[in-house]
């Protein structure tokens, strides 16, 4: 019996070869109709033998392409129209924008194929692509995702793309950035100065390749934006990209050519070999086995980030030396934006770079590799953007209305909710730069847009200071705001990926959080649901001398840590030319001395008092040094931290811990050992207030997240603390542990708070 169906598809499924699918899938299964793609999603008209209809449907569930992402099938029957073929219909756009935008990915094995043989008229064009891979997310301008709504538009394509892309069988079918040497985008290579070097493929990967080897530093632009690229393995050219970056300290990520090379000199486990090959292709964090790059790479640090090419140009770049390691991190000034148009390039990046590899594509929207690190074989992410952004994150109940969550003023990324969806933005960095608050500005709009959100309630931390609060302030224009504290949300986020709707415990461990108390939190024990949240505990209070100051100026933590304690400031180890008298003043008045609790802040103190950070020269660096310094040895003194439990909250007493800390550099204790029976106790002392918070409630879930996460040791061995206690440990896993993820969290509290309006 003959049936027909309106079979509607909800998610990624434009611009990941659904059509072609669909298509193959009607003529094996002989069905009558069409497919056609809208700003829904896909919608296909089939009629055909009810047995072949149940077959087509069951394979549209479970065989759909790769990158696709199926949220919903929805499926009306109605009646026979008597269809004598199957078609690819136009594109429509409905009343409704409610499909995505896949991420851009790497180059697939049959494009690579196609890349290196002499014989293929794409041989060696840099911009090869195929339904299965490519970018998606940077060259889009609106949906739905055709040609015209791309930066893709203004390249007609030749006779034989045409012919490939209309035809349904080919890998290339309604590919949108297809193109081929006579009709696509050409490579260019110019010398800082806006000189064209070469405009042929042939000659700039040589001379790329050879710039790099004599030492300078190239900007190449790729996906997402400019890369700066050096020699990883010689001194020199990573001291000048150091020195001209303006980045004493941050480590740069590499690429290298595969991972046999990676295997060389970094230690690599099952799931990290996994994330190096995937199509994202992000930078994995890696423990050094063998010291074959520069040590200004990562100063200080036996982890590096490196990643494999994802990109043709690179590709091609890789095959002129097998044993070639490149710096290749983002191109900017520190803590700016990543550079992504032509123009602007040349103007921020010409003191930096001494060569410049363009083309004429225009990249859309901005996107940073993402970086991800693994612990216990499970992937972490510190930065989502590139290969990640912006799929969705789905939930199971609708959105009443849309939202709009700004983020976090560090770390940033927004979020957008409507339906059963919400979509993070891609990683915007620290809003501190005007640089960086337009191009927030600008990737808000773009999003907006692109997904057809018109928030009704718009969402931001509790901060009064935040660049985001006052943003959405401005965004809103007089319509309703949320504001949330910053620790619930971290705590929200974790909820939100696990689908977890009843309370839990959470611990939210970071720098900087600002209070209900209107002081700075940052070491949260919470009971927390969707809508609101209780602080049982912290570590306590003490003070930073200059606010801001006391970040960057860590010394000035220790000095307070140890006032804070009754300890004499002779075990300050940066004592010499420092207004030591002018700070205890301060302290002694509280004048400008915020009160904070912040882990973060406490591994900044104990860095400074073991004598291995001064002053800072990026986020998380004194801490990053004390973790360091900690994996250095296996021994350590068990340190008891006292622990006050009253009926409001429990307090962890910081004095105490610091008391305790300089009795062992008393004893003469390697610094090492310290640092190390630091992170020991912290997780003791954490655990312990967790296990009396399961006592007073009968709570067993527990959530960690924040960017003191991050670390290592505190992540592993809270986690492994605590699952041994027979708690049920959930983590972030779609969304980074630092303020990467609150705005995912700052949108579930905001819809469960709507009724408050």
């Amino acid at each position: 019996m003959k049936r027909h169906f309106n079979i509607r598809v909800n998610g990624i499924v434009q611009g990941v070869g659904f059509r072609p699918f669909i298509y193959r899938l009607a003529l094996e299964n002989n069905i009558k109709g069409y497919v056609l793609n809208d700003t829904e999603g896909v919608t296909i008209e089939a009629e055909g033998e009810e047995k072949a209809l149940e077959k087509f449907i069951k394979a549209i569930r479970e065989n759909f392409p790769p990158l696709a992402i199926v949220q919903e099938i929805k499926i009306e029957e109605k009646e026979v129209n008597q269809f004598n073929r199957f078609w690819i219909e136009k594109s429509r756009k409905t009343e409704k924008k409610i499909t995505f935008i896949p991420p851009d990915t790497n180059i697939c094995k049959d494009c690579l194929k196609e890349f290196f043989d002499p014989k293929d008229r794409r041989y060696h064009y840099p911009f090869i692509v195929c339904t299965h891979c490519g970018p998606r997310f940077s060259i889009v301008k609106d949906i739905p995702y055709d040609r015209a709504n791309t930066s893709m538009a203004e390249f007609p394509m030749c006779i034989d793309c045409q012919k490939e892309y209309e035809d349904p069988l080919n890998r290339r079918f309604h590919t949108q950035p297809t193109a081929c040497p006579v009709c696509g985008p050409k490579v260019f290579l110019y010398k800082k100065d806006k000189t064209l070097i070469s405009e042929d493929i042939e000659e700039i990967v040589k001379k790329v390749y050879q710039y790099l080897k004599e030492g300078h530093i190239v900007a190449i632009k790729g996906v997402g934006g400019y890369h700066l690229a050096c020699d990883a393995t010689k001194d020199e050219p990573v001291l000048k990209l150091r020195e001209r970056k303006k980045r004493p300290f941050k480590p740069f990520a590499l690429m290298t050519g595969s991972i046999e090379k990676i295997e060389e000199f970094l230690y690599i486990s099952p799931k990290e070999r996994e994330i190096l090959l995937s199509k994202e292709r992000p930078i994995i964090i890696l423990k050094e086995k063998k010291p074959i790059v520069s040590k200004h790479v990562a100063p200080y640090l036996s982890y590096i980030g490196i990643m494999l090419p994802y990109t043709p140009f690179q590709y091609l770049l890789f095959s002129l030396d097998k044993d070639l390691i490149l710096v290749m991190t983002s191109g900017n000034l520190s803590e700016e934006p990543i550079c992504f148009k032509d123009d602007e390039a040349f103007e921020r990046l010409s003191h930096i770079a001494d060569y410049f590899v363009i083309y004429n594509r225009e990249i859309i929207a901005h996107n940073d590799d993402s970086v991800m690190f693994v612990i216990k074989e499970t992937p972490f992410f510190i930065r989502r953007s590139k290969g990640f952004v912006p799929a969705p994150i789905l939930v199971k109940k609708p959105f009443p209305v849309h939202l709009f969550a700004s983020g976090g003023d560090l770390k940033n990324s927004f979020a957008i909710a409507k339906d059963k969806v919400v979509i993070l933005s891609q990683y915007l960095g620290d809003l501190e730069s005007p640089i960086t608050q337009r191009v927030y500005k600008s990737a808000v709009e773009h999003f907006l847009k692109v997904f057809d959100v018109h928030p009704e309630v718009f969402i931001s931390d509790m901060h009064p200071h935040y660049f985001t609060t006052a943003l959405t302030d401005r965004l809103a224009e007089g319509k309703p705001r949320i504001k949330v504290q910053h620790h619930h949300a971290h705590i929200v986020a974790v909820m939100a990926e696990h689908e977890i709707e009843e309370p839990v415990i959470g611990l939210s461990f970071d720098g900087t959080g600002f209070g209900i108390d209107r002081k700075i939190w940052g070491s949260e024990f919470l009971i927390a649901d969707r809508k609101e949240f209780k602080r049982m505990g912290h570590f306590s209070y003490f003070m930073l001398p200059g606010g801001e100051k006391a970040i960057k100026e860590v010394w000035r933590i220790g000095l307070s840590l140890l006032y804070q304690a009754g300890l004499p400031i002779d075990y300050l180890p940066f004592k010499e030319n420092k207004p030591l008298s002018i700070i205890l003043q301060m302290l002694e008045k509280k004048l400008n001395c915020p009160f904070a609790c912040g882990i973060g802040r406490i591994f900044d103190g104990v860095s400074a008092l073991l004598g291995i950070c001064e002053t800072i020269s990026t986020e998380a660096e004194a801490a990053q040094k004390l973790e360091e310094t900690a994996l250095k040895t296996e021994k350590f003194y068990k340190i008891e931290v006292e622990i006050e439990e009253n009926e409001n909250e429990i307090i962890i007493s910081t004095e105490d811990l610091i008391k305790k800390i300089i009795e062992l550099k008393d004893k003469k204790i390697p610094i090492p050992e310290i640092a190390l029976s630091f992170h020991l106790a912290i997780i003791e002392a954490s655990f312990k207030v967790a296990h009396r918070i399961r006592e007073r409630s009968g709570i067993n879930k527990v959530i960690l997240n924040g960017g003191a996460f991050q670390n290592r040791i505190l992540l592993k061995g809270l986690w492994e603390n605590l699952e041994k206690a027979g708690f049920e440990v959930f983590l972030p896993r779609k969304t980074p542990l630092n303020d990467g993820g609150i705005a995912l969290g700052q949108i579930i509290i905001g819809k469960e708070n709507l009724h408050q309006l």
